[in-house]
């Protein structure tokens, strides 16, 4: 499971193509739910238009008409009654003139007080003192369908004919995702974005594939050049690569990432490359070099930048090849750089390298136990050494973290 959570991070973690996808896809997500949200919102938002005169709303989204009929013999169609009040049939209209449709509508029109309705069609009718209250019915006049009208109406006895009316019309438009075009746009933006993302992740595993099979090419071939340069010498045999390993424990302890490990691993295995062109007698000496020789053996680390000058393979290796013999306090060679203008994996490798010499048997002594190592590296901090490259081997000596030096190539 766990590394099954690993290999499902690696491509958020590794590259920027896919967490910057991902973050698109999370943005244009929250703008789709924004947009639905807001169409969410608008459904079931109830609007009311008030009029006093015809149409109402007519430069709006809905207009309302009432009218009284023609008959077939080209009469309106009202009559007086012999009591002295008129009787006719209104017709009454709402256009919606909208894009979506008018639903849960609720009209309400005054009428004289003594109106009394006598019959009434394609709606509910409520009649209170003063007001009718119209209700569309269902699956006939509930909806208002966009760029359309219902027709509602009923017969009224009235004192005097009616010729408009005050309305209060209440409802709400229904808005369809589909006509919205941010909607769309959200919806067409969110899938792109996601076909990005999916072949970021599919093109991340195939270079991170292919990428694994380069560095097993690189690392055959390291390690080739290591062990050549390894056996010129029997006092330093595996030399290189005790310093890989202990770089790559000690860049482990302080934080760094995977791949920051792994190529200074490879350097550890690199950095005395300049050595295969000194000559065997200087490198493989018994006794103490005299002056000419030693400036001969420290030009080594400049031999090994020359040599690596073209390899890219592995970035930043030349410059911790050719600094790993500078010291914390300016007093290394060979260019005599300080503190942190010393590239870190030069310095890292520096405490590696010297871990190494002190901990084997060289052809002038025999190796130091680790009391006296630790004590070398502790006297020697923030002189020789980078204070935290030196302090992270500490933590491992004591920890006795690097026992398996022999058995990590």
């Amino acid at each position: 499971m766990k590394h099954f959570l690993k290999t499902l991070t690696l491509p958020f973690k590794k590259s920027r193509a896919v967490r910057i996808s991902v973050f698109l896809t999370v943005v244009s997500a929250l703008f789709l739910a924004g947009v639905v949200t807001w169409i969410s919102y608008q459904n079931k938002r109830f609007i009311t238009y008030e009029q006093y005169t015809e149409p109402l709303g007519k430069d709006g989204d809905l207009e309302i008409y009432m009218e009284i009929p023609i008959r077939s013999d080209g009469v309106r169609n009202c009559w007086p009654e012999e009591n002295g009040t008129w009787g006719a049939q209104y017709d009454i209209y709402i256009t919606n003139n909208s894009d979506y449709p008018f639903v849960d509508w609720e009209l309400t029109m005054d009428v004289p007080n003594e109106a009394r309705i006598d019959s009434s069609w394609n709606g509910f009718y409520e009649q209170q003192p003063g007001k009718i209250i119209i209700r569309g019915a269902p699956d006939l006049t509930a909806t208002a369908n966009p760029h359309d009208k219902v027709r509602v109406g009923y017969v009224l006895y009235t004192r005097s004919l009616m010729q408009r009316s005050h309305y209060i019309l209440t409802g709400r438009f229904q808005h369809s995702p589909l006509k919205e075009i941010l909607f769309i746009l959200a919806l067409v933006v969110l899938i792109i974005i996601f076909i990005v993302f999916i072949v970021s992740i599919v093109l991340f595993f195939l270079v991170q594939r292919q990428q694994a099979k380069d560095d097993e090419k690189i690392e055959s071939l390291i390690k080739l050049c290591a062990r050549f340069i390894d056996v010129r010498d029997e006092y330093t045999k595996m030399h290189s690569f005790h310093v890989g390993y202990y770089a790559k424990k000690i860049a482990e302890l302080m934080g760094y990432d995977e791949d920051f490990q792994k190529n200074i691993y490879y350097m550890g295995l690199m950095h005395d490359v300049g050595k295969v062109m000194l000559p065997r007698e200087i490198l493989c000496k018994s006794s103490k070099l005299n002056d000419e020789e030693w400036v001969e053996m420290k030009k080594h680390t400049s031999y090994g930048a020359e040599i690596l000058e073209r390899f890219t393979a592995v970035p930043g290796i030349r410059e911790a090849v050719l600094y790993h013999h500078e010291r914390w306090d300016g007093t290394g060679y060979p260019e005599g750089l300080k503190e942190t203008a010393i590239p870190i994996q030069a310095r890292i490798i520096g405490v590696a390298d010297a871990y190494d010499a002190m901990h084997t048997n060289r052809s002038y002594r025999t190796r130091l136990s680790d009391d006296i190592i630790l004590e070398e590296l502790q006297k020697n901090k923030r002189t020789q050494f980078d204070p935290e490259a030196a302090e992270a081997m500490i933590v491992l000596i004591k920890r006795h973290a690097l026992a398996h030096a022999d058995t990590e190539h």
